[in-house]
């Protein structure tokens, strides 16, 4: 190679296995970056979190404030538009950000029977109104579980509006956590201990 990793015809990359490269890597002391893409179609680049009070770290904060404040996850345009209020830097935000939502994407994979309770409906014309009214029909209001609850969060992303009842954010938010939940713990409470134990409480 160009930059003398593998120089020599014995570390030819096209005959050197990758325990023969970690090998070199380990012994010239070589830095690699936070992450190495690996060139399949079906597994994309998954970054690693930065380090807390970091300006990159901080995009991420943002993402995820915006993404339990929400109930979904953030868009781009919410956390550049966040970051640059707190006088950041928007070219990070954007980077960070797609970095971040590789990553939120491969932790909430969707499991096979994650929507089995949940209804779907075809698309079907509707009309709004001269003063924003949209009318939304029944069947659709029945598969988005707003019987008994007639709350929603709305947002437009590239055109498009997205309505989401407070039932089917708390569901997907249950899915979201049911893999971290241990038998017989309660996490809240868990959680507050050891923050008191991190702060020196009783």
């Amino acid at each position: 190679m160009r930059n003398g990793l593998l120089a020599g015809k014995r570390h030819c990359p096209s005959c050197c296995s990758f325990s023969d490269m970690f090998r070199i890597i380990r012994r010239n002391k070589i830095e690699m970056p936070e992450s190495v893409e690996v060139p399949t179609k079906d597994r994309p680049v998954v970054y690693s979190r930065p380090r807390p009070g970091t300006k990159t770290g901080r995009v991420w904060e943002v993402a995820d404030e915006i993404t339990r404040e929400s109930g979904r996850r953030a868009s781009r345009r919410e956390v550049v538009d966040r970051i640059e209020a707190e006088e950041g830097n928007p070219a990070t935000a954007n980077t960070q950000y797609q970095r971040w939502k590789g990553s939120y994407d491969a932790a909430v994979e969707k499991p096979p029977d994650a929507d089995e309770d949940l209804g779907e409906v075809a698309w079907q014309p509707l009309t709004v109104s001269s003063d924003g009214r949209l009318v939304i029909p029944r069947e659709m209001r029945e598969a988005m579980l707003l019987e008994g609850d007639p709350h929603v969060t709305a947002h437009v992303e590239a055109g498009e509006l997205h309505v989401v009842s407070r039932r089917v954010a708390v569901r997907r938010l249950q899915r979201k956590f049911r893999p971290l939940k241990r038998p017989g713990i309660d996490e809240v409470d868990a959680f507050l201990a050891d923050r008191r134990a991190m702060w020196g409480e009783e």
